[in-house]
């Protein structure tokens, strides 16, 4: 069998197993899932699922060196030592020293790529997986009539947006899970909001898939289930949201055209906070961090004492910031006549004071700190666009993951397997009967800082969109009235199912651990 691998006899297995055992299990507990992240590192635009703008690392040493260059591509996701970059082709470059690993070219042409589970998920004319080792192509399905957004990768779906409708696939082999054109939103008389076009305004949280969206003469933002894209909550924003970013159970909904970003509580579901003169999002537990048309700032979203808050000012000076542990990693450039040379600084994130400052001396200028177009950081490295390039920048003696003291456990402290729709929890409470529409009832009825409608519950009510957007299939819990089908056996066929596929893998090919 040509294309028997790895891959193929854990898919399988998890087909045996999961059929085997269907009469028994649930669907899981959407309150029980763990991390969304898929991968560690910079893994897609804005770091990751939350488009959070941080990097999963205690400390950022000093970079005093350009590592290496390369032409062309768009922001960078840059995943276990290898750095990938979109385009015509799907290049992956070594971290290490920027050389070519792979290229591969796909139907149109993709401005960002995705990695999570030893994947790169691209979109383009339509939406392609490739393995992140080879390049070579696990599978494709077209998506609309329209490109297609890079996918947002969380709950094993990727989430894709095209002309104005959002998708989910299933990450492993493409299938289309759920497709929404539009959302109802409560207290808005408008009619239904379609979705936006940017892959950063659809963002994941722990146990949520959240989206902006457009309306006449307002906007919204939304709450959906990730597994059936149905709508947990809804509510109305001021015209102009853009960008989402989430950490901690925090939003951050960017408005473009009051240039500002609300804080949103997406427990509470209440906006908290609106930070005037913000664009670029940056969240991190309890903190946030925007660049303005005049200002960078630093807020505390609690009292953890991450920062004091503080701000810089400067026009047109301070560009894209990441939050790494304590640090502040930020774009800085004047646009006066005579200024220095265009830098990337390090600020302290607790008061602000610069740490260390790289200058750049290649002849390259930005027009003003933003103009960047990209700053990613991963493994003690810095990626930032410099003209028409990738440049790489690093502390001399640089060695690969030497600065990594990551956590082996994900955000919420669980170290539980990704999350696949209807897997099983173990948990046969009656509980565990619609979890997922429950919402607090203490719901604030009104927004002073920005008009962030609270809906009256968090159930469906109606805004799941037409009867084409709704999933179908039972509960789950009509497992009685099945005879002689019990949950050993169902272990029982599984493990032989895996047996069969062990011995099946040693006779054909050689299977990598």
């Amino acid at each position: 069998m040509e294309n028997w691998n790895r891959r193929s006899v854990l898919a399988t297995g998890a087909i045996i197993a999961v059929g085997t055992g269907v009469a028994t299990a649930k669907p899981k507990r959407t309150d029980d899932l763990p991390t969304v992240a898929e991968s560690d590192g910079w893994s897609s635009v804005g770091g990751g699922p939350g488009n959070a703008r941080r990097a999963d690392a205690n400390a950022l040493e000093t970079p005093d060196t350009v590592a290496w260059r390369n032409e062309g591509g768009g922001e960078p996701a840059v995943v276990d030592g290898t750095v990938y970059l979109a385009g015509d082709e799907i290049r992956a470059l070594d971290a290490a020293d920027g050389s070519l690993e792979w290229e591969t070219e796909i139907d149109g042409q993709s401005q960002n790529v995705t990695v999570a589970d030893d994947t790169v998920y691209v979109g383009g004319e339509g939406l392609v997986a490739l393995e992140a080792a080879t390049g070579s192509e696990e599978w494709s399905t077209s998506v609309g009539d329209g490109s297609v957004s890079a996918p947002l990768v969380a709950f094993g779906t990727a989430y894709v947006l095209s002309e104005g409708s959002l998708y989910a696939f299933d990450a492993t082999d493409g299938s289309l899970r759920w497709e929404r054109e539009s959302v109802d939103v409560d207290d808005y008389d408008g009619g239904p909001m379609a979705f936006q076009a940017r892959q950063s305004q659809v963002v994941a949280t722990d146990d949520s898939v959240w989206v902006a969206l457009e309306g006449a003469g307002q906007d919204g933002l939304a709450e959906l289930e990730p597994a059936t894209g149905e709508t947990r909550w809804s509510g109305p924003v001021e015209a102009g949201a853009g960008d989402l970013a989430a950490a901690d159970g925090t939003l951050l909904v960017q408005n473009d055209s009051l240039e500002s970003v609300y804080t949103f509580d997406a427990e509470r579901r209440e906006t908290e906070e609106k930070l005037t003169d913000a664009y670029v999002l940056s969240i991190d537990d309890g903190v946030a961090v925007t660049q303005g048309r005049y200002d960078l700032q630093a807020v505390s979203l609690d009292d953890s004492g991450r920062t004091t808050g503080w701000t810089h000012s400067g026009s047109y000076t301070y560009g894209l910031p990441v939050i790494v542990g304590d640090t502040v990693v930020v774009t800085h450039s004047s646009p006066d006549p005579g200024a220095d040379d265009d830098a990337v600084l390090g600020l302290d994130l607790e008061d602000g004071s610069e740490s260390w400052a790289y200058e750049f001396d290649d002849g390259e200028r930005w027009t003003d700190g933003a103009d960047a177009g990209f700053l990613a950081v991963e493994d003690g490295t810095v990626y930032a666009q410099r003209g028409q390039e990738l440049v790489a920048i690093r502390p001399t003696g640089w060695e690969e993951g030497g600065d990594e003291e990551k956590s082996d456990e994900t955000d919420d402290g669980s170290d539980d397997e990704e999350y696949e729709p209807g897997e099983d929890d173990g948990n046969d409470s009656e509980e565990d009967e619609g979890v997922g529409n429950e919402s607090d009832s203490n719901q604030s009825d009104g927004d002073e800082n920005g008009g962030l409608g609270n809906g009256d519950d968090g159930t469906d009510d109606g805004n799941g969109g037409d009867a084409s957007n709704e999933t179908s299939g039972d509960d789950g819990d009509d497992t009685d009235g099945m005879p002689g089908f019990t949950a050993g056996a169902g272990i029982a066929g599984g493990a032989l199912g895996l047996e069969w596929l062990r011995r099946r893998a040693g006779t054909e090919t050689d299977l990598e651990d």
